[in-house]
């Protein structure tokens, strides 16, 4: 429990997939936990136009930021009192195109009216289209450019994967579409 309430971001949502066969004691300072997790994620949400907490690196962050949208739906699937929906929906419009720079392209290729084509991948000296990819996104040129090319040598950049950014990508989707459907059914 020590380790859980240290970690809570990036183990916290292992604990609400099986929260319902922990014993109470355990619970509850679990519930401590993630509410203390809830109040800091919305807190580091305002500091943003993306209603996401995205303090970037030099690297594009899209794929972080799905592996945090698809956690949230098992902390808000478990305790919906504590958590809200926004940062699933927030952090599916980032990867579709709310995101820094002058290139609002989704990042999943083949996904929304404008979508990452050319990356790095096995087809990048192709220049051509590999579809269902998911790019890492935005990169900050210091010290405070966002860019997102169009070049298939730009790793950082525009990737392609398939495993992590695309599964995270999916996961996200079905928990954003599972919680539209749900909503008040909780």
């Amino acid at each position: 429990l020590e380790y859980i309430k240290k970690s809570i971001f990036s183990v916290g949502w292992i604990g609400c997939r099986v929260i319902e066969f922990m014993p109470d004691d355990f619970v509850e300072e679990f519930k401590t936990a993630l509410k203390e997790h809830a109040e800091k994620t919305e807190e580091l949400s305002a500091e943003t136009p993306y209603g996401i907490p995205y303090r970037p690196a030099i690297w594009g962050a899209g794929w972080s930021i799905q592996g945090m949208g698809s956690r949230f739906y098992f902390f808000y699937k478990a305790f919906p009192k504590i958590f809200k929906p926004d940062l699933m929906y927030n952090a599916l419009q980032f990867i579709l195109g709310c995101h820094p720079g002058s290139n609002t392209e989704s990042f999943a290729s083949g996904v929304g009216v404008k979508s990452s084509i050319i990356a790095y991948g096995a087809n990048r000296a192709d220049w051509s289209y590999i579809p269902g990819g998911v790019v890492s996104g935005t990169a900050l040129i210091r010290p405070d450019l966002p860019e997102l090319l169009d070049f298939p040598y730009l790793w950082q950049q525009k990737e392609y994967v398939i495993g992590g950014g695309s599964t995270n990508y999916l996961l996200l989707v079905l928990a954003v579409k599972y919680i539209l459907e749900n909503v008040g059914k909780q």
